[in-house]
């Protein structure tokens, strides 16, 4: 492994992770439980990480339960119980500095918000990529209930193999963190995908800037940031397929709008999210089908 690789984060031998229910409950289900339907599961949602990127997800949990299931009713949508903590340590800095106290700290806000999800939750997710390069505080053995997490890079990689062939020029959009910790490049090669593009780093560094100007609510700025790396993969690069690997990057996108250049694909990571979601939030697919 290279110095610019960072091996992923582990967390320390004991760490006290006890369950309350003093989380902020999201739901578009305003019946009681006894509404609910026998197959439906409730999932937990680790967000913040950013603040609007958690509302466009959830956002799509609604239209997208439409969609899939031809919802009429409060009770026929999706019930999640919602973290929103944006006061996690970046994630990013934590990252790239290699500080053993940076990478602590960061793990261990990750799993005090973990543990804000009540036992009731029938499984766990993260909406921000980068922050699965902490994935083993999502999954802590030491905590007093195991909750399955679904992770997001693992659909989203599954859903670029779908979607792509061999020949397939796939570039990853991605945070910095997630691209030096090699969380996509990995995953891709696990499940038997074609080796992705990676931006070198005038353009990663590019690409970050557009994602700080959404974080900052600059969206203009951010457009005319990514605009010119975009037409770049594809008119220089050739590059057929583009993984939105940061949570922010949809949204850019969405406002690019007719600005975007032809003849380019996008796997976006938050809507394969919401999708996968949804499905097992209705009972349309099995839980225990989709999780390794």
């Amino acid at each position: 492994m290279s110095s610019s690789e960072q091996p992923p984060p582990q967390p320390p031998s004991a760490i006290n992770r006890n369950p309350t229910t003093g989380s902020s409950t999201g739901s578009s289900n305003s019946g009681s439980s006894n509404s609910k339907k026998s197959n439906d599961l409730t999932v937990g949602i680790i967000g913040g990480m950013g603040p609007q990127a958690t509302v466009s997800f959830l956002q799509l949990l609604i239209s997208l339960t439409h969609e899939l299931t031809s919802a009429r009713t409060d009770q026929d949508h999706v019930k999640y119980i919602l973290v929103n903590d944006p006061t996690i340590p970046n994630r990013q800095s934590a990252l790239l500095s290699s500080s053993p106290s940076s990478l602590s700290t960061t793990g261990l806000h990750i799993s005090s918000a973990c543990s804000l999800l009540p036992p009731s939750v029938d499984f766990c997710i993260c909406i921000c990529n980068t922050a699965h390069a902490f994935s083993s505080y999502f999954t802590d053995p030491l905590s007093l209930h195991l909750t399955p997490f679904l992770s997001l890079i693992t659909v989203t990689s599954k859903r670029v193999i779908e979607l792509s062939e061999e020949t397939t020029k796939v570039a990853i959009l991605a945070a910095t963190g997630c691209v030096k910790s090699r969380l996509y490049q990995n995953e891709l090669g696990r499940l038997g995908g074609r080796a992705p593009y990676i931006l070198p780093d005038s353009l990663q560094e590019t690409a970050m800037l557009s994602i700080n100007q959404t974080k900052a609510g600059e969206i203009d700025e951010a457009c005319r940031t990514l605009g010119p790396l975009l037409r770049f993969l594809r008119e220089e690069e050739e590059v057929e397929m583009v993984v939105l690997g940061c949570t922010e990057f949809p949204v850019i996108v969405e406002s690019l709008g007719e600005d975007v250049p032809e003849g380019i694909r996008f796997v976006d990571s938050t809507m394969v999210m919401a999708e996968m979601t949804v499905k097992l939030c209705k009972g349309l697919i099995k839980l225990e089908d989709v999780m390794e």
